[in-house]
């Protein structure tokens, strides 16, 4: 049996991996976007339980010489879609994420990750659907979310 902290290690050695994949030069990759500086990769969301909410993950990368930040984003899937925190003993929410030139950022299940309420279709493995992410002054961007099994990443 694993422990937490092997399956933490595990999730953030994985997240890395996908990181390294948006940057690496000539190297094609699934599901990854560009924004002008910031890269985007494969983003995901495990199979949501019986709520109305879900979780969404997935690795970003400022590119450029400056800060930028992810500020919000929206779906046509939920009502409400916010910056979330949460460990076993708390939960909070953020106005940002800090996005620093060449520091990869997961959002991921142990750090902040965009949380999504009020979903207005269930859905299941298999299935996909567009999220718009907001950085600020750099923009938008539109970008296909994966429901995938937690599993395989």
């Amino acid at each position: 049996m694993k422990t937490q902290d092997q399956l933490s290690l595990r999730r953030r050695l994985l997240a890395l991996a996908a990181l390294a994949l948006i940057v690496a030069p000539g190297v094609a990759t699934a599901h990854s976007y560009k924004l002008g500086d910031i890269a985007v990769g494969h983003i995901w969301a495990a199979p949501p339980g019986s709520g109305e909410s879900i979780a969404v993950y997935g690795p970003i990368l400022n590119q450029g010489d400056t800060v930028s930040e992810l500020t919000g984003a929206t779906t046509p899937v939920a009502e409400e879609v916010r910056i979330r925190v949460a460990t076993e003993e708390t939960e909070r929410w953020m106005d940002t994420v800090e996005l620093e030139p060449g520091k990869p950022v997961a959002l991921a299940p142990w750090r902040q990750h965009l949380w999504l309420t009020g979903l207005k279709r269930k859905l299941k493995e298999g299935d996909s659907f567009e999220l718009t992410l907001e950085f600020g002054r750099a923009g938008t961007l539109t970008v296909q979310v994966e429901i995938e099994p937690e599993g395989g990443h």
